[in-house]
């Protein structure tokens, strides 16, 4: 039987679109912020920067994801952008289910987002997907995207200038201990 990533969420989360900062707010006690380099820089400028930016964002998933585990991935916008001919939309190289689920937003108390449009893909955790993924994500190339374990509902946001992590699984604690030196110096963990 084909999973149904949408229908999965749903279940799960409820009418709570996957995006970091909407989650933030139903599951704060789950939720670790970690910026991608140092010094809260959000945009990379060199290869250096770039390794370290894809070190960190590696590091952080594989406390969350195991090898080969099954993920959904989850892109939610606001607007829904209309293809023309066969186009589809997709996320590096993989194309999302042509199914989409409009969730609304205002519960959240979100101005003028009343509605994001979620589209998902089944993958399973391989750095080579999630590298250029990330890529995209770090140069604002691609926006909204989440990963998340069906087994553990362990969530990855990825953003350009960090990850919003939200773990089912492991206690938010020992992530912030793990990546210390990687998280805000913000009381609000911003």
């Amino acid at each position: 039987m084909r999973p149904d990533p949408l229908a999965w969420w749903q279940s799960q989360f409820g009418e709570i679109a996957p995006r970091g900062h909407l989650l933030r707010r139903a599951f704060g006690v789950n939720w670790v912020r970690f910026h991608s380099l140092p010094d809260s820089k959000r945009y990379a400028e060199s290869l250096d920067e770039y390794a370290e930016l894809h070190s960190r964002h590696f590091l952080v998933a594989s406390a969350l994801f195991s090898a080969g585990e099954p993920l959904y991935v989850f892109r939610a916008h606001i607007g829904e952008t209309k293809l023309r001919g066969k186009a589809r939309h997709q996320l590096a190289g993989r194309q999302f289910r042509e199914d989409v689920a409009v969730l609304p937003t205002e519960s959240l108390g979100q101005d003028g987002e009343d509605r994001m449009h979620v589209r998902a893909l089944v993958s399973k955790w391989k750095p080579d997907f999630f590298e250029a993924a990330i890529r995209l994500l770090a140069d604002w190339q691609e926006v909204g995207i989440s990963f998340v374990s069906p087994s553990t509902k362990n969530i990855f946001c990825p953003y350009d200038g960090g990850m919003d992590v939200f773990t089912f699984s492991i206690a938010p604690e020992d992530l912030r201990a793990r990546f210390a030196l990687w998280r805000s110096a913000r009381p609000d963990g911003l």
